[in-house]
């Protein structure tokens, strides 16, 4: 066996699952502090020739006779790889970190912590340093004893009840409420970095002035409410989830956008457990997905499922421009697929 065509490499154990989880469709790619590099390998009609030193014509020294050197080709090419500003796919970081799911300190049996440090989630990840600790921050996710966790969404929903049954005990809505006594009464509840954690995830902080944001509030509880069925009478599902809201959210039906579809094709009409981080990321196959499960799309239905498939070069509307069909009914523009579907 020729040993310049096998390279034998050493990993770490959750590197070698991360690759026999079946990620073979990833780009190589080259990370700055700051951005991502895809290498795509190019054609080209001229040859390229690889030498080990070359004298250019304003180096070499004017004579009146010419002399011939003999100049070694140690190789000749017709390809080569550029380098292309990305974006990421981050989805991979949801999906290795939901492996260490955190449930709440009394939840936590294991004396060794547990989860990934940051140094292996660069090991891991396609994507530079920066846009990762960007993503981490987007994410439900924690840092425990020098390990990244992904909050389990059952904790995130109890995390935000007690703390709503609390306001109720005492008859306060969040906005009467100083961000230092929300920190003294979740104290209780878990560590400080997990609660600076929720109330960065579910909270408008001005100052010392505290908001629900709404969208998240709605959009936690729905996929807390969700998953076990998959589909959900809508009716009972919109009384249900307005319901259990806490006090000062109000749920509203495009909240769901990016987390679930209502479907009023269906008898009776359905409330379908869709999240966008369970979506392929390619575009196609993420499409296809959408498509069948509802044949047409407004623009602001389908941006969150979109969105995170953008780049330097594509944005939401010009991605669905390349790999759907617009049409405009009643004066409102509709996408589907380019291609004969069926919805489930």
């Amino acid at each position: 066996m020729d040993s310049k065509q096998v390279k034998l490499l050493e990993v770490s154990k959750d590197t070698l699952e991360y690759v026999n989880s079946g990620n073979d469709d990833a780009h190589v790619v080259m990370c700055s502090n700051s951005s991502t590099f895809e290498l795509k390998e190019a054609e080209t009609s001229n040859s390229l020739l690889l030498m080990p030193s070359l004298a250019h014509g304003t180096t070499i020294e004017q004579k009146s006779t010419r002399t011939l050197k003999k100049q070694e080709v140690f190789g000749i090419y017709h390809t080569y790889y550029e380098m292309k500003l990305t974006k990421p796919k981050l989805q991979s970081l949801r999906n290795v970190l939901a492996r260490y799911p955190y449930k709440g300190k009394n939840s936590e049996l294991a004396k060794d912590p547990i989860g990934l440090s940051f140094t292996e989630l660069k090991d891991m990840i396609q994507a530079s340093e920066e846009e990762i600790i960007n993503k981490l921050q987007e994410l439900p996710a924690a840092k425990l004893r020098g390990k990244w966790r992904l909050l389990d969404v059952g904790f995130l929903f109890a995390w935000v009840s007690y703390l709503d049954s609390i306001l109720r005990e005492k008859q306060l809505t969040l906005e009467e409420v100083p961000l230092t006594d929300v920190e003294d009464w979740m104290a209780l509840y878990d560590s400080s970095d997990i609660n600076t954690k929720c109330i960065s995830l579910f909270m408008e902080v001005d100052g010392d002035c505290l908001k629900w944001n709404s969208t998240a509030v709605s959009q936690l509880f729905a996929l807390y409410l969700l998953p076990e069925l998959r589909a959900f009478d809508s009716n009972d599902f919109f009384t249900a989830w307005q319901q259990s809201m806490p006090i000062g959210v109000t749920a509203s039906e495009d909240d769901l956008n990016g987390v679930a579809l209502v479907d009023y094709d269906s008898t009776p009409s359905l409330v379908k457990y869709l999240p966008e981080f369970e979506l392929p990321e390619d575009i196609n196959e993420r499409l296809d997905i959408l498509f069948r499960n509802r044949s047409k799309w407004t623009l602001q239905a389908i941006t969150p499922y979109v969105q995170p498939l953008t780049d330097n070069n594509l944005n939401v509307a010009a991605l669905l421009t390349k790999y759907a069909r617009s049409s405009t009914i009643n004066g409102v523009k509709y996408y589907s697929s380019k291609y004969i579907t069926h919805t489930q």
